[in-house]
């Protein structure tokens, strides 16, 4: 039974190299998350601004093409001018000149200042771009680092898992049995020390007499009523 339980420690001592190994395991995705980060809401707000710019060049094709047509309508009213019969024609032309006049320069106002914008948000995204390439050309080698951490980390894993069957297999059956319910409850150690003061070295709870002579004894697996855990004696 002594070897019983030493090989059952062996094993918890395995279990939680493996526990440690995905723990760090774990760690990899939060690290090429920071590592990411900044790339992605780099290429987030080159999104956007290319998005603006399309906007904008389209906003400026548009008012063009208006003032464009307005253009061509005050060559209409300039063509009817040279018709015109009487002071009160001429004057209702003139009017009507005016407001096609006005309205042709504020489209072509406003094109202009759109274009400007175009130019300015163009002038922005290729600085982005510019930004973006510098910081994925420094994020490469990390990424690199980190991939072949966590491929080391995988490998490690499976090299402990294997180590543990192996020595799984050897073990008494029904020990084996016992071990795993143990460890399939609220706590991940299925074996603690019974103190020299007779209590489970796991929740504290003072065995009965006969209990701490039985694990002393070693002679059978002696599990903690409390917790459920498999007891051995501390000098073990």
């Amino acid at each position: 039974m002594d070897d019983t339980r030493s090989a059952l420690l062996e094993l918890q001592t395995m279990d939680q190299a493996i526990e440690e190994a995905k723990r760090m395991l774990t760690e990899f995705g939060p690290r090429f998350e920071s590592l990411e980060a900044p790339v992605r809401a780099l290429e987030q707000e080159i999104e956007v601004t290319r998005k603006r710019l399309e906007e904008l060049r389209q906003s400026a094709r548009k008012l063009e093409k208006g003032a464009e047509t307005k253009r061509d309508r005050l060559r209409v009213y300039e063509t009817r001018m040279e018709r015109v019969r009487n002071l009160r024609e001429e004057s209702a032309a003139r009017v009507e000149l005016d407001l096609i006049r006005r309205a042709t320069e504020a489209d072509e106002t406003e094109a202009l200042e759109t274009m400007e914008q175009a130019t300015r948000t163009d002038l922005k995204l290729d600085d982005l771009q510019r930004q973006l390439d510098k910081l994925r050309s420094e994020a490469t080698p990390r990424r690199e680092e980190l991939t072949r951490a966590r491929e080391d980390a995988e490998l490690q894993l499976g090299v402990l898992r294997d180590r543990r069957e192996n020595h799984a297999i050897r073990l008494d059956k029904a020990a084996l049995r016992m071990y795993e319910r143990v460890r399939a409850g609220r706590s991940r150690t299925a074996l603690a020390p019974l103190t020299s003061e007779g209590a489970c070295g796991s929740c504290f709870n003072i065995l009965p007499i006969q209990q701490q002579s039985e694990v002393r004894r070693e002679n059978s697996l002696v599990r903690c009523e409390a917790c459920g855990v498999i007891l051995y004696p501390a000098a073990l």
